[in-house]
């Protein structure tokens, strides 16, 4: 079971339209981050140029999966039912990743490179109204080692209310908190790292389309407002690995996104 849902008067909050600036927050992409920014992940800082002061690299990486063949989405109505959705109860993201950029070479795909090494397109079919993307999706970077093994390749797409000039999501004013989402794609399975209250064989998984769907949910503090909802969703499918993760989002439209990914339709049909 989850930890609740957040108090209406700050999701009340949360739909004023009064935005302003952070102070000074920096973002990182696979952050320790402070305040209401602790677990989302924003792709406009680059992780692994900065002080190393999260864990080292993962060791050896198993050879790329198979994905020549990328699945045939149907497109048919999809209905899920919330009552059979399980939120697991979270504590938060672990510290950073850092690769060395004096021992691995950062690459860069967009365009037909993107769309050939992922085999489909990233971007969901259906977003929660009033999220526009970020100018930075439509890429990804990969992590290549000396001896030209791939040790990560992660794409990241934001969708937020608003951004500002640096790209940074922008932060709502009676909430100190941004409203959005962020989804993360790996060939690899090298994603952002969420601690559980529970152990992994004791969390329950959320069936969307056949898919086993492990959602999990914080309760952040933010000043002035208090505290917001935080929702974590990891999935497999298709040879790619999938991490959702999203705040001051009703849990319905979180579902209903994920769904939009895994079945390729932005037909679904949510029952409360």
């Amino acid at each position: 079971m989850g930890l609740g849902h957040v108090d209406e008067a700050y999701i009340q909050a949360a739909e004023e339209k009064t935005l302003r600036k952070p102070f000074g927050t920096v973002l990182r992409r696979y952050g320790a981050m402070a305040a209401c920014f602790a677990v989302l992940i924003v792709a406009t800082t680059v992780f692994y140029t900065r002080s190393p002061v999260g864990p080292t690299p993962p060791g050896p990486v198993v050879a790329l999966p198979d994905i020549s063949q990328p699945p045939e989405f149907v497109s048919e109505e999809v209905t899920v039912d919330m009552k059979q959705v399980y939120f697991n109860d979270a504590i938060g993201s672990q510290e950073d990743i850092w690769y060395d950029p004096e021992v691995y070479t950062i690459t860069s795909l967009t365009g037909q490179a993107l769309t050939d090494y992922y085999q489909r397109d990233l971007t969901p079919l259906w977003l929660p109204d009033g999220l526009t993307p970020s100018k930075q999706n439509g890429r990804a970077e990969q992590v290549i080692a000396a001896d030209g093994a791939i040790v990560s390749d992660m794409a990241v797409l934001d969708f937020y209310s608003g951004f500002q000039d640096d790209n940074l999501p922008e932060l709502y004013k009676d909430t100190n908190a941004a409203k959005g989402l962020s989804l993360s794609v790996s060939r690899l399975g090298i994603l952002p790292h969420w601690d559980y209250v529970l152990p992994e064989q004791e969390r329950q998984a959320t069936d969307i389309d056949g898919i086993a769907v492990t959602l999990g949910v914080s309760i952040r503090p933010c000043e002035p407002a208090g505290t917001v909802e935080v929702i974590n969703a990891e999935w497999e499918s298709g040879g790619l690995h999938f991490q959702l993760t999203a705040q001051q989002i009703e849990r319905a439209d979180v579902v209903k996104t994920i769904a939009s990914i895994i079945t390729g339709t932005a037909d679904i049909t949510i029952i409360n």
